[in-house]
């Protein structure tokens, strides 16, 4: 049994978990005050070979829209999960990732290369960005495979937190 002093440590850490529970809640909606509410907006942007894809192209999957930028120290950190995240895709499941500091395309090649990135790299535009109201990086749009969207997060994520929320998405 535990007695007094136990139960006011228990209700104590209880009481600190939801607090910092409750702070993370706030903190995220803070941060995804800009996000698109409903359906992804299309867009038309090119990828590091120069082919032109569209959000369309990916109708019927669960998409993880993934913004990022090549000087951003989160969006490094974060590489080896979406590497992982992208081995283990379902067929149903596709990464895409858009980084926003398309400027110079051959520094993109070269850092997608130093940084062993297989998956897909469209580069942005400011419109794009804009639509999507990308204020930080990393920022992720989990799409149904209708395009509407699932859910969105800021900042670094997890593998598993990805595939987890990827997997939540419904698909076609």
């Amino acid at each position: 049994m535990l007695g007094a002093n136990g139960r006011r440590k228990w209700i104590r850490a209880l009481l600190q978990v939801a607090a910092i529970g409750a702070i993370f809640a706030a903190v995220t909606a803070y941060q995804t005050r800009h996000h698109v509410a409903r359906v992804a907006p299309d867009f038309a942007l090119q990828d590091l070979r120069g082919h032109q894809m569209t959000l369309r192209d990916f109708r019927g999957k669960k998409v993880l829209l993934h913004f990022w930028a090549t000087w951003c120290g989160v969006c490094k950190a974060e590489l080896p999960s979406l590497r992982g995240l992208a081995r283990n895709l379902a067929p149903d499941e596709a990464l895409v990732t858009i980084v926003a500091d398309s400027d110079d395309v051959e520094a993109v090649r070269v850092f997608a290369a130093e940084h062993a990135l297989k998956y897909k790299i469209l580069l942005g535009e400011r419109a794009v960005l804009h639509a999507y109201g990308v204020g930080a990086f990393p920022t992720n749009y989990y799409l149904n495979g209708d395009g509407s969207i699932a859910s969105t997060s800021v900042g670094i994520s997890t593998r598993l937190g990805m595939a987890l929320r990827l997997w939540f998405a419904t698909g076609s």
